[in-house]
């Protein structure tokens, strides 16, 4: 037990989610099988290899496995999905060692990578990446959005700036997380300052110049077509002591435990970039500025997400989020908005749309079950993603299973053990214990087991027992020794069959009676 234990206890180290282990008697007298459950096999593997070799594996061993798996775990938004979906005890299925899941079994299956379900198009995103053209689809939408344009260049942009009139924003086309975005900018000087500032940061190196829409940013989630989280951000300032620099009160503000580069975290570090030395400067500041005590100064005018307004939310307000992700086909998008009041509708007080972005993270909205919310839309209330699934055990289980597929197939249905084929309509798997105890099972339940004839109850076999469901059936020799054993295991119902030839034709039709009331 010390060895399932100690695998358990070091990938939770690696930073896994589990918490099961446990042993079973061997095939073998006085052997056992350690069963250790497992969120990434390679991750589980190297753990349970780092325990042979040494128990208790050294701290540096265990710094090792950390660093090595820090990029192989699931990261937060992506665990906070599958465990959405695990609590609907819907299947989960993480493929490769990047975001992509696969939710429920076959003909039923679907997928998600974070923010994105598979109902979520190519051109869509494409869309929402494009910044000018997302606008030009909002305004034909006659959704409120910021007058503004593309510019080529410095001058260009100074020259755009008069054409809009008034303060402007100047960011890159592929604007992210408020890198680059400088506000509120009216003099030339300025605009042709933050114009290459903001160059350099966007992929494409093209830079937007819009309209400055004033009031408070805000972050709305829309999933399926409903308004699901929303989040106000407030300008952050940085209150002065006397003693310190404006650059030692930046370092406290980001020891704050939310802030941090990882999507875990729901606000990003305060960096003094560009955009921070521009603003300071404005107000006759630099990094190095002690400030009074009481005084203040600013630091962001945007980025500071945490005020949540989800329940204040104006309906128009709302109905204008959805049609905007609509407008630009996403099934899931985050809307940033700008607004006095978000409990006002927008053209009520001036305010504006500004983007709609593809794969938007979710750990900012905390207290809103987002994930839970997602799986919904991806598998409604009823619904698990789950397939009729047979399994047979045994030394015999090769013919059986050959017999089973029979009625399947004249049925018209699409029967195997690839669980991943997107047109299998039942599940049909035959395990050796060797096979088990090898590669462990591609299912967490079954709805049918039929065990053949064998001298004693195999640990594979036991393990199969344990995952037959409430409503499902074991069935068993009628000549096993071990059949009452079976009933104790169980936590469905036990039927035995007559053993002798030909009884795997009457295991087939005993089969496909259970799949026939099951796919009623």
């Amino acid at each position: 037990m010390v060895l399932a234990d100690e695998t358990l206890r070091l990938q939770a180290e690696c930073g896994a989610h589990v918490s099961r282990a446990w042993c079973v008697e061997g095939a073998e007298p006085g052997t056992h099988v350690a069963v250790v459950e497992m969120e990434d096999e390679e991750v589980a593997r190297r753990c349970f290899s780092a325990v042979l070799a040494a128990c208790p594996v050294p701290a540096e061993r265990v710094q090792q496995l950390r660093e090595w798996a820090d990029d192989i775990v699931l990261g937060p938004n992506t665990r906070a999905l599958a465990e959405a979906a695990r609590r609907r005890c819907i299947p989960v299925r993480r493929m490769g060692q990047g975001s992509l899941l696969i939710l429920g079994y076959g003909i039923r299956q679907r997928r998600l990578w974070g923010a994105r379900s598979d109902r979520t198009s190519a051109i869509a995103e494409m869309i929402g990446w494009d910044k000018p053209l997302a606008k030009e689809l909002l305004r034909g939408a006659g959704i409120p959005v910021p007058d503004g344009r593309l510019a080529v260049d410095a001058a260009d942009a100074v020259k755009a700036a008069a054409e809009i009139g008034g303060p402007v924003v100047i960011k890159p086309e592929s604007a992210n997380h408020g890198r680059s975005v400088f506000l509120n900018l009216s003099d030339p000087a300025g605009i042709a300052a933050a114009f290459q500032a903001a160059q350099g940061e966007g992929e494409s190196g093209a830079v937007l110049v819009e309209r400055c829409v004033m009031g408070a940013e805000h972050r709305v989630l829309v999933v399926g077509g409903r308004v699901i989280a929303a989040l106000r951000g407030d300008p952050l300032y940085a209150a002065g002591d006397g003693r310190r620099s404006l650059r030692a009160l930046v370092e406290e503000i980001n020891l704050d435990p939310a802030r941090g580069a990882g999507p875990e975290c729901p606000l990003y570090p305060v960096e003094f970039d560009e955009v921070t030395s521009a603003t300071l400067r404005r107000q006759g500041f630099t990094a190095e500025t002690i400030l009074a005590p009481g005084e203040r100064a600013l630091i962001q005018r945007n980025g500071n997400l945490r005020l949540d307004v989800t329940g204040n939310v104006h309906p128009a307000n709302a109905a204008l989020c959805v049609l905007a992700a609509e407008t630009v086909g996403l099934d899931i998008a985050g809307i940033d908005l700008v607004a006095e009041d978000i409990a006002v509708p927008l053209p009520e007080q001036a305010g504006a749309l500004l983007e709609v972005n593809p794969m938007p993270g979710f750990a900012m909205h905390a207290g809103i079950p987002v994930a839970d919310l997602i799986v919904r839309e991806v598998y409604p209330e009823g619904a698990d993603g789950r397939i009729p699934i047979v399994a047979v055990h045994g030394s015999s289980a090769a013919g059986v299973v050959r017999v089973i597929h029979g009625p399947l197939l004249d049925r018209g249905m699409v029967a195997g053990a690839l669980l991943l084929n997107p047109r299998l309509e039942v599940g049909v798997f035959e395990l050796p214990e060797q096979a088990i105890v090898e590669r462990g099972l591609e299912f967490d339940r079954c709805d049918v087991l039929v065990l053949t004839d064998s001298p004693a109850l195999e640990p594979g076999a036991r393990l199969l027992i344990g995952c037959v469901a409430s409503d499902g059936v074991v069935l068993v020799p009628d000549s096993a020794p071990w059949r009452e054993e079976v009933g104790v295991l169980c936590r469905g119902s036990v039927r035995a069959y007559e053993t002798g030839p030909g009884c795997e034709a009457a295991v087939a039709c005993l089969v496909d009676q259970e799949l026939s009331r099951r796919c009623r």
